[in-house]
C-alpha cells in the first residue's frame, strides 16, 4: 500500500543518514518534473549548503535543516567558496500529509529550520533516514507512525514559545564552562543553540561583552594559571588539560587573554 491510496499514510522511499560532498557539482534543481509531490528535508551535520527559494538565497548551516516540495522553484547546491564538506543526512517523505505539514512549516518558519543535532527530533530524524536508506521499513503503518512522531516533535520543538526556550547565551556559557577542556569551538556552540556562528556571536557579545571564543578562551586560561601556580606540572599536560592542543597555543592565549 503506498501513501496515495490512503491519504493519512506517510512513506520514505528514499534517504541517507549520512553523506558529505565536496565538489560544487552538487547541484539540485527542485523545478524539475516529478510524477507525484513529494517533500525534501536535508540536515546539515558539519560545513553548510546553500538553499534558494522563489530568488532568495539562505545558508544552511549545521544544526538547521532545509524543506522543499517538489516540484518547486527551488534549488540546493555546495558553494564554490567552501573551505569544508558538507556533511548532512536527508529524507524524501511522500503522501499529503507530509506535504501539508511541511507547507504549513515553510509559512510559520520558512524553509531553512533549527533542528538542533542532539534534540529529540533530530534523534528521530536519523533513525527514520537510517530505515529509509537500508529500506528495513516492512508496514507502511509502522512508517507512517515513526513519521508523524518525528513530524509532530518537530513542531513542538518549533512551536514552544520563545520566553519558553532557555537562553541562548546562557546555553553555550554553561556547555563551555562544562566542556572547555574539550576541543570545543564556535561551530559546535553554534549548533548547540539553533544558531547561525555569526548570529551567536553577534547576541553574545551584545549581553557579555566579549565574543564566545574569547569567553571559552578566558576559561582555558584561567584554567591553565591555577595549575601554573605552585605546581610544577609540564606546561605539555597543562596545555591539553586545560583544553588548547598545545604548548604554543597555550602561551599565544596566555599573552592575549582577556581580551575581545
Amino acid at each position: 500500500m503506498n501513501p496515495d491510496s490512503n491519504p493519512h499514510l506517510i512513506s520514505v522511499p528514499f534517504g541517507s543518514r549520512i553523506q558529505s560532498v565536496t565538489s560544487a557539482r552538487y547541484f539540485w534543481d527542485n523545478n524539475r518534473v516529478a510524477d507525484e509531490q513529494f517533500v525534501i528535508v536535508q540536515w546539515t551535520f558539519e560545513g553548510s549548503g546553500i538553499f534558494v527559494r522563489e530568488g532568495k538565497e539562505w545558508e544552511v548551516p549545521p544544526g538547521h535543516a532545509f524543506i522543499a516540495l517538489v516540484p518547486e522553484d527551488s534549488r540546493y547546491y555546495f558553494p564554490k567558496q567552501a573551505t569544508k564538506p558538507w556533511k548532512f543526512s536527508w529524507i524524501n517523505f511522500y503522501g499529503p500529509v507530509a506535504i501539508s505539514i511541511i507547507q504549513s512549516f515553510q509559512k510559520s518558519f520558512g524553509p531553512v529550520i533549527p533542528l538542533p543535532r542532539r534534540s529529540v527530533a533530530g534523534g528521530m530524524f536519523l533513525r527514520l533516514a537510517e530505515h529509509a536508506e537500508k529500506r528495513s521499513f516492512q508496514d507502511i503503518y509502522e512508517v507512517s507512525a515513526a513519521c508523524y512522531a518525528f513530524l509532530m516533535e518537530w513542531t513542538r520543538q518549533l512551536s514552544v514559545p520563545t520566553h519558553e526556550k532557555r537562553d541562548r547565551v546562557e546555553t553555550v556559557t554553561a556547555m563551555c564552562r562544562s566542556r572547555f577542556r574539550e576541543p570545543l569551538g564556535i561551530k559546535e556552540l553554534a549548533a548547540e543553540t539553533g544558531l547561525t556562528r555569526e548570529h551567536l556571536t553577534r547576541i553574545f557579545t551584545a549581553k557579555m561583552g566579549i565574543s564566545p571564543g574569547c569567553y571559552l578562551r578566558n576559561l582555558r586560561v584561567d584554567a591553565a594559571r591555577q595549575m601554573l601556580t605552585g605546581q610544577e606540572t609540564p606546561l605539555k599536560e597543562v596545555a591539553l588539560r586545560s583544553g588548547f592542543p598545545s604548548v604554543r597555543s597555550l602561551n599565544k592565549a596566555l599573552t592575549r587573554s582577556h581580551t575581545p
